[in-house]
């Protein structure tokens, strides 16, 4: 056996007591071989696993180091696979198929099936173990179980999200797929296309959970009733229905008719855009959409959600200046003329320089306009053309106001000493020093012909 190269992580950061002494180590980690009777946590909450980061990884590293002492050692497997699930797949493949080994890993991560041996990956208890932990871990069975109808129909009625490792012929099943979308219906999105288009299958995903809706075919996202259950289960499901139904102020409102006096009365609105999320706006009133106060403050939250106010105010260039200084990636939402328009661009980026980015790109190649922005913001340098950040003069600008910008001048401005001197005065001439190597009493000397 060669031994496995630890594993590593960027994100395995110190923890706040790293400067302590660490009391656990291999040894403990190996212990008592013997004490092994420990009694079995309740199962957590079903989540797919992490990466591996600081404590985990440590524990994991240890548990490496235990299995590698003697990867035959069926004591040594069972206190690494206590230590860490995924230490099993170091073992022998003799200890891999041992079944008390392989429970004591599934305790504590369920996708240590993945390493069993067929016979495991086959055993109805063993794969029962690791889905009650984790619905996921149906991936590693085997094909004869992900292809047993009773196994799998007891599997999705635990875990509808088990669905998506179900045979790709019980997928088709009708059965299979009413219990896995009854139980979670967000199962849907691994439905053949069959089962997405038909209208009581896609009824009871968006009933069980409304998100299902983005799942359904476009001809279902558009059916009233379906998208009044999805909204019925969750109102913020209405998102996924057809442009025609989300302008049909009646479904949204009737889908929560409490909702409606809350969406209809401006100060719930201002307070619903800023505290969740600006994109809500989309479902507001259509007098309170329109309303600038409303907007720029859903902007101020996402800037996203000016794409859901109406043309007008996108196109006045007022407005679109206090929404480029709320965020100055307002401007992508700006109107097509407003963009092409080279006096709004000027005082756009003379609000914030970094709407230069949301330019059209002969705009970003006009001297002036980039002017403006890295007199503004320095930064704002890095969305010029290549030729203007090539140019001393706009690059010695942005310097000015930010040093970093330098970073995205050309290479050759990169290089010039005089512009990294640059401090806003006359541009200083970088001369090199005179200097000599001498040989004075046998040691070689650096002599400065300056000084004579």
């Amino acid at each position: 056996y060669e031994c496995p190269q630890r594993i590593m992580s960027a994100e395995a950061e110190p923890s706040p007591k790293a400067g302590k002494k660490q009391k656990k180590t291999t040894k403990a980690a190996e212990g008592d071989a013997a004490r092994d009777g420990e009694q079995e946590q309740q199962p957590k909450e079903e989540q797919k696993p992490k990466p591996e980061t600081g404590k985990a990884l440590k524990a994991l590293n240890a548990a490496i180091d235990l299995v590698w002492k003697d990867p035959s050692r069926k004591d040594y497997a069972i206190k690494a696979v206590q230590v860490h699930g995924r230490a099993l797949q170091f073992c022998e493949a003799a200890i891999r198929n041992d079944e008390e080994v392989m429970l004591k890993a599934l305790k504590h991560d369920a996708w240590a099936l993945q390493w069993g041996s067929p016979e495991l990956k086959n055993n109805k208890d063993v794969v029962k173990k690791a889905l009650k932990k984790d619905a996921s871990a149906l991936q590693f069975a085997s094909d004869e179980l992900r292809g047993d109808k009773d196994f799998v129909l007891e599997a999705v009625s635990k875990n509808g999200l088990a669905y998506e490792f179900v045979s790709e012929e019980l997928k088709y099943d009708r059965a299979i797929a009413e219990k896995a979308f009854s139980k979670e219906g967000l199962a849907l999105e691994f439905a053949p296309a069959e089962f997405k288009e038909d209208r009581s299958l896609v009824l009871k995903a968006v009933g069980q959970c409304g998100a299902a809706l983005a799942f359904a075919s476009a001809e279902l996202r558009a059916d009233k009733e379906v998208a009044l259950r999805a909204t019925a289960s969750d109102s913020t499901a209405l998102v996924q229905a057809s442009e025609q139904l989300r302008n049909d102020r009646d479904i949204w409102l009737s889908a929560g008719p409490e909702r409606q006096k809350h969406w209809s009365d401006r100060n719930a609105v201002l307070k619903e855009v800023s505290r969740v999320e600006g994109s809500l706006l989309e479902l507001a009133h259509q007098a309170h959409n329109s309303d600038p106060e409303v907007v720029l403050q859903a902007i101020a939250c996402n800037h996203h959600a000016l794409q859901h106010a109406p043309e007008h105010l996108r196109q006045d260039a007022s407005f679109m200046l206090k929404a480029i200084a709320v965020d100055p990636r307002s401007l992508a939402y700006a109107s097509d003329e407003l963009k092409a328009d080279r006096d709004f661009v000027l005082s756009a980026v003379d609000v914030d320089g970094t709407a230069l980015e949301f330019c059209p790109e002969e705009l970003r190649s006009d001297r002036e306009v980039v002017l403006c922005a890295v007199l503004n913001a320095g930064l704002a340098l890095a969305f010029a053309s290549e030729e203007l950040r090539a140019d001393r003069e706009v690059v010695l600008a942005a310097t000015l106001k930010d040093r970093t910008a330098l970073l995205h001048a050309a290479e050759e401005l990169c290089q010039d000493k005089s512009v990294w001197l640059y401090n806003g005065g006359a541009v200083p001439e970088f001369v090199a020093p005179r200097v000599e190597v001498q040989i004075i009493d046998g040691v070689a000397t650096v002599v400065d012909l300056a000084a004579g």
